[in-house]
């Protein structure tokens, strides 16, 4: 089951996002507090039991409900099974809507949460309560619908049968069978009842936060950490497959028997220890309360899973053999993503050389907040693709302000977030691949090698301005610092340069800025002079064309001739560095040349 599309409504600054695609691998692009954090944390909130944590705060307005809607895809043939009465064109769509109660008895407010989704009732009517009772009234003969229709002799409980026993019995027939069913009333949701039944098949959600501090994740004494959590899932995907994992079962077994009361005559028998303070502590309970008959001790003994997440200390050898607690922030972060790997090789049967289990495992939901955090740039790169890799088996969200994390190859994976103001709240704008159309595969993979870490930036940018060459970006920094308007670089002022490498790049450029309805201006040289010949002056104008018409309301400001033309130049910059030299001199930007870059600004 994959998580495919989310809608976020009420929760924190996201008042409503309307419904947004999500990929398997998602990157959350947005400034600081414009509720990247917060659309990952709806996604934990959705997938968790009961109020998961949420509190009023949590609540955008008090007055009105929290709804989180999830289109689940690609579910497994149990799952279809499971939620074939709720499946919408083969989807799952879920809502979690929590609101603030007050338990006057207590005098306190609490948060109360129902899942809710799309029921179809099944197409046979002796399938359904509320078609039977259409067909055969208010008070049918259960029996003979049993017998008649050949339903399972479960339907019928020492020779009588009745509603309750049909509903019970109708609940175990839908779950254990495959019906046809009518489609879904999408007018309104219904509630689903237990939320442990729901909570049980959805997607395990791990949420790597920003922590300031990131050896609470390491730490052992906290057992709900990611890390820990992680841990976990190792051993329940990973140990189960070994082949003495038996013994461990019977060892726990065991021990069980000897702390605790059992009924298997087959156990080891029960330490006396135990049962002599358990009598000592009856007597003399006795003399204070003569009512009491005895005491018995219940001793918990954990599961293979929580000893596993919770009991383990790891030490690295770096030289020096150390607890990981005493390591960086950077070498802690990689344990994480090392578990992250080891999960990757389990699920394709490349850890060990047992047998692939057939038990179906929930998918897992990684978020993290930032994951270039504490990273050297050149191990971001690797973190990068440890989380493709591992979205191909799961999924993986994750919130970056670095353009490391952004590879624009995979466009519908980015969706940019904002906060325009209070009154709108957070909104999520994802590609729009209509920018996309008219673009035959060859184009589009030759537009999308040309991007790279520094053209990714757009994604970041407020305001971006495309231009030819590495030139125009050392021309119009030199004019901007020249007139005073920044001091060291165009982003002080809320734009950022973007260097196409070639006129032919900029409409492939403007199509992803278009797609994410990012803000832009181009400039670029119109190439056209009195001597070129007839073809090569309709190549250009062609191109001039095309980013005009592409441009739509972004402006597109142009120099008459060439950059080197408008500064009085008869030949090209040789190298930046020459460009460089070139504007040392505030002199050598004429007339024509400042008029061209000033009108961008103004």
């Amino acid at each position: 089951m994959i998580l495919r599309e989310l809608r976020v409504q009420n929760f924190r600054s996201a008042k409503d996002t309307d419904s947004f695609p999500v990929p398997r691998l998602l990157a959350l692009i947005g400034e600081n507090n414009c509720g990247k954090s917060n659309i990952m944390a709806a996604i934990e909130l959705l997938m968790s039991a009961g109020a998961g944590g949420c509190s009023n705060n949590d609540f955008n307005n008090v007055s009105i409900p929290i709804i989180i809607t999830g289109k689940f895809s690609e579910l497994t043939n149990a799952e279809k099974q499971r939620w074939q009465s709720y499946l919408v064109n083969g989807e799952l769509i879920l809502e979690k809507h929590l609101v603030i109660e007050t338990d006057y008895r207590l005098g306190k407010e609490k948060v109360v949460t129902e899942f809710h989704g799309y029921r179809a009732e099944p197409k046979e009517w002796f399938l359904s309560l509320s078609k039977i009772e259409v067909r055969e009234g208010t008070r049918p003969n259960w029996i003979d619908i049993v017998t008649i229709n050949g339903l399972p002799e479960y339907f019928i409980q020492d020779g009588k049968c009745n509603k309750t026993i049909f509903s019970k019995a109708l609940l175990r027939y839908l779950a254990e069978n495959t019906v046809e069913h009518d489609d879904p009333d999408i007018s309104s949701t219904q509630a689903l009842g237990l939320q442990s039944n729901v909570i049980a098949s959805l997607p395990t959600v791990h949420f790597l936060k920003a922590i300031t501090d990131y050896s609470d994740e390491i730490d052992k004494r906290s057992s709900t950490t990611t890390f820990r959590r992680l841990m976990g899932d190792l051993s329940e995907r990973i140990l189960k497959n070994d082949p003495d994992y038996v013994k461990i079962e019977n060892a726990l077994h065991q021990i069980r028997c000897l702390l605790n009361s059992t009924d298997d005559n087959n156990s080891e028998p029960r330490l006396e220890t135990i049962s002599t303070v358990e009598n000592k502590i009856t007597d003399l309970l006795k003399k204070l309360m003569p009512s009491v008959s005895g005491i018995t001790f219940s001793i918990d003994v954990d599961e293979i899973k929580d000893i596993f997440s919770g009991g383990i200390s790891i030490s690295v050898n770096d030289g020096v053999v150390t607890d990981v607690l005493m390591k960086g922030h950077g070498l802690q972060r990689c344990i994480v993503f090392t578990l992250l790997q080891t999960l990757i090789i389990n699920e394709r049967g490349q850890l060990t050389t047992g047998e692939v289990p057939t038990t179906e495992l929930s998918s897992i939901i990684l978020a993290i907040e930032e994951p270039e955090l504490y990273i050297h740039p050149q191990l971001a790169k690797l973190f990068y693709d440890v989380m493709r890799e591992f979205s191909i088996t799961d999924q993986v969200i994750y919130a970056t302000h670095s353009p490391l994390f952004v590879d624009a190859f995979e466009h519908d994976s980015i969706a940019i977030i904002t906060k325009p103001n209070i009154s709108e709240g957070t909104l999520v704008m994802p590609c729009d691949a209509r920018a996309f159309e008219g673009l035959d595969d060859r184009k589009l993979f030759k537009g999308l090698t040309r991007l790279n870490p520094s053209i990714n930036e757009m994604f970041f940018a407020k305001r971006v301005l495309l231009v030819e060459g590495p030139e125009d970006q050392i021309s119009i920094t030199a004019y901007l610092l020249q007139e005073g308007k920044i001091k060291n670089r165009i982003e002080e002022i809320d734009w950022s340069i973007v260097v196409a490498g070639g006129k032919d790049a900029i409409p492939f450029l403007q199509r992803v800025l278009n797609a994410f309805s990012i803000p832009y201006t181009v400039l670029h040289d119109l190439d056209i002079t009195s001597t070129m010949e007839p073809d090569v002056v309709a190549t250009h104008e062609k191109t001039n064309k095309l980013i005009a018409e592409l441009a739509g309301k972004n402006p597109v400001i142009t120099y008459p001739e060439k950059l080197e033309t408008s500064l009085g130049l008869t030949e090209h910059f040789k190298d930046q560095y020459q460009a460089h030299r070139f504007f040392l001199d505030p002199s050598n930007m004429t007339a024509d040349f400042s008029a061209v870059v000033k009108s961008i600004f103004e």
